[in-house]
């Protein structure tokens, strides 16, 4: 055994007890859970896609590099999602891109339920408005003007006056009930140029439902998008699906759906890389199905995802302290590739006077961080810590690229501590 001198044997138990305090507030992030958004590996922003600048077609944009910090307290029974949900939207509604020929030889619309409505956009607004009374419709035997066959007859003029965003010289229309349902004939003798027709039947049980298994990807990973019909609550297969991703810049790619045994359709979306336009990537879905008579039923539907370059991600450090005021600080560790403002949030959980963990508060904080290591810290003021005292836990921290509205890491449950 080696002995160790009383002088060296104190300056040493010093130095330990100096460093606890530090120490106690030095933590490592929890592991990723499964649902977790977590980059691997750092991508530089491609050079073709750099942060968002101003050109000839758009004002010119500011980036800001002021640091910002706010948080405010939460209701401790506030009923907060661990991860939100993804987006899904239920549509009774196609669309219908189609020439003037089409138009004046008669166009076919499948209709699933009386009470259609059906509006008429001119591609070129110069043509002038349509005249209901040179637009026919043909229903079984029955051929009606869209006067004659129509409950409601709308302009866009009415239409504006209404709050209803459409292109100028749009006609709309609401069948009468008593038409009844079937495939109707839409007949324009006068039709010129190109057009779009928009059905939508608020009236009929049959839905097309497109939802991603996620509302926010990285660039490289797939988002998985499942389109179904159903009658009300009951499940139908689709006889074909067809669609199209469409960038935030506006660019498309056609997307290939696969038959499911369910019949369902899916498809895998990825992405290739990340326009300099932020904004949300479309997915387009046109569905063709049949109900149980075999009548055809129509419907075209949109889910939304955000997608990002990953620039940047946490460190995986993060270290607590008791800020100046007597609330908490919470300083996170972010590496980034390339330079941009960043900006972390999350909602800090307390123990709450029945004993269980509550929401406390809502924090972010951004700031301008060059390339390499940095720094952003979370600050709950005093106020919004009354009620609620150790254990403290971090949920739903995210890390964003502001220029790029890009949410580079998400994480349900990311750090534990006893106290700052």
């Amino acid at each position: 055994m080696i002995a160790m001198k009383p002088g060296i044997l104190a300056s040493a138990l010093l130095a330990t007890c100096l460093a606890v305090p530090a120490m106690a507030g030095t933590h490592v992030l929890l592991p990723p859970q499964q649902n977790d958004m977590v980059p691997t590996v750092l991508q530089a922003r491609d050079a073709t896609a750099r942060l968002p600048t101003a050109t000839s077609a758009t004002p010119r944009v500011h980036v800001e590099r002021t640091p910002l910090s706010v948080s405010w307290p939460l209701p401790h029974d506030a009923a907060l999602q661990p991860q939100p949900p993804p987006f899904a939207r239920s549509s009774r509604e196609y669309w219908r891109d189609v020439s003037a020929s089409e138009l004046q030889q008669g166009l076919k619309l499948p209709l699933s339920a009386p009470g259609a409505i059906i509006r008429l956009s001119p591609g070129n607004a110069t043509v002038g408005k349509l005249d209901p009374a040179g637009v026919h419709l043909q229903l079984g035997r029955q051929s009606l003007s869209a006067n004659a066959a129509s409950s409601q007859v709308a302009d866009a003029a009415a239409l504006h006056a209404a709050g209803m965003d459409v292109p100028a010289a749009s006609m709309v229309m609401q069948l009468k009930p008593e038409l009844g349902s079937g495939v109707v004939t839409l007949q324009v003798p006068a039709a010129s140029g190109r057009y779009v027709v928009h059905v939508y039947e608020p009236q009929s049980p049959f839905t097309v439902t497109a939802k991603a298994d996620r509302d926010d990807l990285l660039l490289g990973r797939d988002v998985h998008v499942r389109v179904a019909l159903q009658e009300q609550d009951r499940d139908m297969p689709l006889s074909s699906v067809g669609g199209l991703l469409r960038a935030p810049d506006g660019s498309s790619t056609p997307l290939s759906f696969r038959r499911q045994a369910d019949g369902s359709f899916t498809v895998d979306v990825r992405p290739r890389s990340i326009p300099n336009t932020p904004g949300l990537w479309e997915v387009h879905s046109f569905t063709v199905g049949r109900d149980d008579a075999g009548n055809e039923i129509r419907r075209d539907t949109t889910t939304v995802f955000a997608a990002a370059a990953p620039v940047a991600r946490f460190s995986g450090l993060a270290s607590t302290a008791r800020a100046a005021d007597r609330g908490i600080d919470i300083t996170l560790g972010v590496t980034a590739r390339d330079a941009s403002r960043y900006a972390v949030s999350a909602v800090l959980y307390g123990r709450g006077a029945d004993g269980s963990m509550v929401p406390a508060a809502f924090a972010q904080s951004a700031a301008w961080l060059s390339p390499g290591n940095g720094q952003l810290t979370l600050h709950y003021d005093p106020a919004s810590l009354q009620g609620v005292g150790a254990p403290y836990e971090l949920r739903d921290l995210r890390l964003q690229d502001q220029p790029a509205v890009g949410l580079l890491e998400r994480r349900a449950r990311a750090m534990s501590f006893i106290a700052p």
